[in-house]
């Protein structure tokens, strides 16, 4: 009798699997585009410790695998490198997949210890990373067994296969499908350009707030790049040139060409483009600003200068701040750190990958949000069913 029970739940599961499936497939809400954006990774590296500058490929991932790279300045597909390579191993830094464990939408100001102890209070770190686990918790557990024990899951995968990125048919149509290799370049660039505000778990409140202080200044230069409407950047860089400082100036320079060409979606990036990122994130982890080695005299032109900076928010980072703002934020996994994105980036067009836009720019609105963390918690099968059951509920309150 048991035995019975558990096998027509399984066929019941199996069926409603299927039928879920069906319809996300025929509304387009299996989207192997979306897929292929969520899983890519970068490589960059060079040839040889001596080479000047480095070379990039994206990795076409699925099921934890790369089924192809693009290399970048070839502009083509190809093989992906199976087994240990020694160049990129040692003269290489690879960018993980960004996975999304959720999105913490309200800021808090995060008070900084004392000097004598330099680890976050236990509240203070739950708040800054784990604010929505317990939130989605519920869902990635019941997707775990609901998805592993129950023909749910085999029932939905099944009706998704033709439209799954694991099916090696789907992924030959993509990659031969219109303009497939420019949108791979730009999620890649997307991806390069969030390694530096990415803020893993740890609990030193010193590193926490010197990488917050440099992040605010990478941040805030990156959106004035995009709209640089006074010429700021080409005079400043003109000026650190003229002190002698020219590896920033050309750095400077190089990053806000890159985020003006990835602004443009018809535009074929190249490794330059991506080298830039490295570059300027490498300048500004190194001192926090260029500033401290620019400034002018002592005296009135120091404060014109360092109140032009304050204006675009790229001033120093004061030595005594005691609180931080931590803004909205949305919880990443990269391989084996996980921290968090602040959304400032991610807010912008330019900046925001593919597959984060229906949520990060209100394409679904804000009711959207349970579906948000129900795909994110891999649980991506059971997102149709949260969205059909809220509009079942919003159609039987309306009735009443």
């Amino acid at each position: 009798m048991f035995w019975g029970r558990l096998l027509a739940a399984f066929l019941a599961l199996f069926v409603l699997g299927w039928w879920v499936g069906t319809q996300s497939s025929a509304n387009g809400a299996a989207d192997p585009k979306r897929e292929l954006f969520d899983h890519i990774g970068v490589v960059s590296y060079r040839e040889s410790p001596s080479d000047s500058s480095a070379r990039f490929v994206v990795e076409l991932i699925a099921g934890r695998r790369a089924f192809r790279q693009y290399d970048v300045d070839a502009r083509r597909f190809e093989a992906p490198v199976r087994g240990h390579e020694y160049r990129r191993s040692i003269n290489g830094t690879r960018y993980e997949p960004l996975q999304v464990r959720g999105h913490v939408d309200r800021g808090f100001w995060l008070e900084l210890p004392e000097a004598e102890s330099q680890i976050f209070r236990p509240d203070q770190f739950e708040e800054l990373y784990r604010s929505t686990v317990d939130y989605v918790k519920p869902v990635s557990i019941v997707s775990s067994i609901l998805g592993t024990l129950s023909g749910y899951s085999v029932g939905f995968h099944l009706a998704t296969w033709g439209h799954s990125l694991s099916n090696p048919n789907v992924q030959e149509r993509l990659l031969e499908s219109r303009d497939i290799a420019r949108l791979v370049t730009h999620q890649a660039w997307r991806r390069v350009l969030l390694e530096p505000v990415l803020m893993d778990d740890g609990n030193d409140a010193a590193r926490f707030a010197a990488a917050r202080g440099t992040q605010r200044i990478y941040t805030n230069f990156y959106k004035l790049a995009l709209a640089d409407s006074d010429g700021f950047i080409p005079r400043e860089a003109a000026r650190l040139d003229s002190l002698g400082l020219k590896r920033e100036s050309r750095a400077m320079l190089a990053f806000a060409l890159a985020a003006r060409r990835a602004a443009s979606d018809t535009t074929d990036l190249a490794s330059a483009d991506f080298a830039a990122i490295e570059e300027w994130a490498s300048l500004l982890d190194r001192d926090g600003s260029w500033a401290p080695n620019a400034l002018p005299p002592a005296g009135e032109p120091r404060m014109r200068y360092l109140g032009t900076l304050a204006w675009y928010g790229l001033a120093p980072e004061a030595p005594a701040e005691r609180r931080l703002w931590v803004g909205p934020r949305v919880l990443v996994r990269a391989g084996d750190t996980a921290g968090f994105i602040a959304d400032d980036i991610p807010l912008t067009a330019t900046g925001c990958p593919d597959s984060w836009r229906p949520w990060m720019h209100g394409e679904h609105g804000v009711l959207e949000s349970n579906v948000w963390t129900a795909q994110w918690m891999g649980a991506r099968e059971f997102a149709p069913v949260i969205g059909y059951g809220r509009a079942w509920i919003g159609h039987f309150h309306f009735r009443r």
